[in-house]
């Protein structure tokens, strides 16, 4: 494993402006290979942007420690403000002990130490704290960039940029993200690598526009809308109004129309209200209504016989 001045050195040469960060262990040379004190199951990064000045950085590792185990040793080249951090142990969460030290100008050292695991024991570490500088501007826009090398293998590595709403992702987005989820208050993009070597790097870099400022309307704002509104809101109940009384009109003339039906078939003699139905190929209940418009303006008499009324022309 490089000793980190050697590691300084490789970043001076490095075009990239981004996170060097690398898994500090413990390493046991063996003939054909390598014996580490744990076993990286997985290790996440989550980064949500707050600002191009404030960035919220989490770092989730699940592990399987290999011997007696009670500290856990990350390097990162950006701030480390506000630590906090948890370890789950089976069904218990623990808070631990977070102390930030620097190593090397510019190089933090993040000492993470936890109740003793015991061999074969597993337990997953979630690290939190505030960070900055890994934003800068680039041709006009905003360049987030991120770089990580590993000093052992890594089951899975998942790495994951949070961008809240206001700002706009924009070319270039190295590597192709394997997931862009976008919603109303953010845009999720992520990354997702497994089986990872010793010496594997990743370079993340992300573009985006500047946060978009929204102005408040003005009062004379708010107010044209409201008039406008209830214009909109006087014709619609006027346009209601009209089309009932339109709506009326045309039953009105569907009812006079039926009643000269209905007359026409009284000359020939009364007619049972069931069989006028059959033969105006209407529904009862229509032939029910008509006849009662029709009894109102004098036009016809109805008398009971039996469940039903026979219709004659009133004289």
């Amino acid at each position: 494993m490089p000793t980190p001045e050697n590691q300084k050195s490789r970043r001076r040469k490095s075009a990239l402006i981004g996170l060097f960060l690398t898994l500090f262990i413990l390493t046991v040379p063996l003939a054909g290979g390598q014996t580490y004190d744990y076993e990286i199951n997985a290790y996440a990064v989550y980064f949500e942007v707050i600002s191009p000045d404030d960035i919220k950085e989490t770092i989730e590792i699940d592990l399987t420690s290999h011997t007696n185990l009670s500290q856990y040793v990350i390097y990162t080249d950006y701030p480390v403000d506000n630590p906090s951090a948890i370890v789950e142990l089976g069904k218990g969460v623990e808070t631990i002990n977070v102390t930030v030290r620097e190593v090397l100008d510019g190089t933090n050292a993040v000492y993470l130490n936890f109740p003793m695991l015991k061999p074969s024991q597993s337990a997953r570490i979630k690290l939190t704290f505030e960070t900055r500088g890994m934003i800068s501007e680039a041709d006009g826009k905003e360049q987030f960039t991120y770089y990580i090398k590993f000093s052992q293998p890594v089951g899975v590595f998942h790495m994951q940029l949070l961008v809240p709403k206001g700002y706009a992702i924009l070319s270039p987005i190295i590597p192709s993200p394997d997931k862009v989820e976008s919603s109303t208050n953010r845009l999720l993009l992520e990354w997702t690598r497994n089986n990872i070597r010793v010496g594997d790097e990743f370079y993340f870099i992300v573009g985006f526009s500047g946060e978009i400022k929204i102005e408040k309307p003005s009062p004379l704002t708010y107010l044209v809308l409201f008039l406008a509104g209830m214009l909109l809101g006087a014709g619609g109940v006027y346009g209601y109004f009209l089309y009932n009384e339109r709506k009326r009109e045309k039953e009105m003339e569907f009812l006079r129309g039926d009643e000269e039906k209905i007359m026409a078939i009284l000359r020939e003699g009364p007619v049972l209200q069931s069989e006028l139905a059959e033969k105006l190929g209407v529904s009862k209940a229509k032939v029910s209504i008509i006849l009662r418009e029709m009894e109102e303006k004098g036009l016809i008499t109805r008398v009971k016989e039996g469940r039903t009324y026979r219709i004659y022309i009133k004289e």
